[in-house]
């Protein structure tokens, strides 16, 4: 291989670094050397270790709203983008509702078409539906769960399971797994953490088996399809893996529902959490039973706490995950790193979402300092790995967010970054034959660019 101005081989960059491979497999490495070829940092492939890279390939086949910052300017895009959907339920997602003056509702939506729409927010956790969707959905599921007909805003139940609602058929399930992998690969990933429906997994495992599948899927199911797929829970190969099963314990910042131990948002209320810890116990005994781990959904500090506290009861904490751990407090960081659970961050929420008069700041006030404290993380052996979440999809964003942190005291350097979407990342899906520039390791490699961060 050519000679690369910078390597991050272990947790350090090195430079003038030369890296042998000979059969898909790191033979040598020689930093130091005098000079370079080629002025960029050569990595371990990064590894995005909580996505959704299945569901959001499909999103790209829907008109999406994202970065349209006014509702009013929204509506003129759902009106123009509507009538060119060839499909009877119409799904538009994406739009980020943080700094707009009012919600969009029910009646905004009728004055678009009279055919059923929906708006899912780019958290997933939040949708807006108009009038037909409410009565399509009504006339063939009944009375909704979280849906006010009123307003047409629905909460967690429908916008996280849409996909149940208003299916894609397989061949869409997989195109948007060929997409999810190109998309993946440009961004120089090497494996994923993917979050499935049932309707997903089976579709990884078939194209698996027909020598279809590049990358590395790590996946969790959603629990409540677990008994969907039991017949493929023994699958294993070096691509596709079924490695956890997914459950919520709360919702999102953006849609109100993350459950904090104060009232927060423009009600002033609290927010409940989604389960009580029997039903958890319960999840994570069927999991184990089944060689699987667990990663529970946790955003608010309650939501964390309780995630901790049934992980701590369970027989082999370490094969277990809190997903985000968003706004934890200081016992819950301490209580992490004792229990060597594992945690699934997202730098990229600090970035889009973790400025002083962001959203955070907006809905939550001082709390936002509790967020992403990722220097805590590190002085305290928090067993933690970066990713995307696909708000957006990609590391640089997220490695910015990490190195810009508006706590200056809790930024990394960009090796400890990169170290994070890397080698952190690989071990987190239980992975040890990748993820560092090390003799023996597999040469799932990318090239990084540095300038990119530090224009970011």
């Amino acid at each position: 291989m050519p000679v690369f101005s910078k390597a991050l081989v272990g947790r350090f960059l090195h430079e003038n670094t030369d890296v042998e491979v000979v059969g898909g497999v790191i033979t040598k490495v020689i930093p130091g050397l005098d000079t370079y070829d080629i002025s960029g940092v050569l990595v371990p492939g990064f590894v995005d270790a909580h996505a959704h890279f299945i569901s959001y390939a499909l999103s790209l086949n829907r008109p999406r709203l994202d970065g349209i910052s006014d509702p009013d300017e929204v509506l003129k895009f759902v009106a123009a983008k509507a009538p060119r959907v060839d499909r009877e339920v119409v799904i538009m997602e994406g739009y980020d509702d943080t700094l707009w003056r009012r919600p969009l509702t029910r009646r905004d939506l009728d004055r678009i078409t009279d055919r059923p729409l929906i708006l899912r927010r780019i958290c997933g956790h939040k949708a807006v539906l108009n009038s037909a969707a409410v009565r399509w959905l009504k006339e063939r599921h009944g009375p909704i769960e979280g849906l006010d007909e009123e307003t047409g805003l629905a909460v967690e139940h429908l916008p996280l399971n849409l996909s149940r609602y208003v299916p894609p058929s397989d061949r869409e399930v997989e195109t948007a797994i060929l997409t999810a992998e190109n998309l993946a690969s440009r961004l120089g990933i090497v494996a994923l953490g993917e979050n499935a429906k049932a309707q997903y997994v089976r579709k990884l495992v078939e194209m698996d088996g027909e020598g279809r599948i590049n990358l590395r899927w790590r996946v969790a199911v959603y629990y409540s399809e677990l008994g969907e797929i039991s017949d493929l829970l023994n699958y294993t190969s070096e691509r596709v893996r079924i490695v956890g099963v997914k459950e919520f314990l709360d919702g999102s910042v953006g849609a109100r529902t993350a459950a904090f131990s104060f009232p927060y948002g423009d009600s002033g209320g609290r927010a409940p959490l989604l389960h009580d810890d029997d039903y958890l116990r319960g999840i994570i005994e069927a999991a184990e039973s089944r060689g699987l781990g667990v990663w529970f959904h946790a955003i608010g500090d309650r939501a964390i706490e309780q995630a901790l506290r049934v992980i701590s009861e369970a027989g082999d904490p370490t094969r277990h995950r809190i997903e985000h751990f968003l706004f934890p407090r200081n016992e819950h960081y301490r209580w992490a790193a004792t229990l060597q659970v594992g945690i699934a961050v997202q730098p990229n929420f600090t970035r889009r979402w973790g400025r002083l008069g962001g959203l955070y700041h907006k809905v939550i006030g001082d709390a936002i300092y509790w967020h992403n404290r990722f220097r805590t993380m590190e002085n305290l052996g928090v067993r933690y790995a970066f990713s995307s979440d696909n708000m957006p999809p990609g590391p640089i964003y997220g490695i910015s967010g990490a190195l810009r942190h508006p706590v200056r005291e809790e930024r990394l350097s960009l090796a400890e970054a990169l170290y994070r979407y890397t080698g952190a990342g690989a071990r987190l899906l239980g992975d040890d034959t990748y993820g560092e520039i090390e003799v023996g390791k597999q040469a799932l490699l990318s090239v990084f660019c540095e300038e990119c961060v530090e224009r970011g």
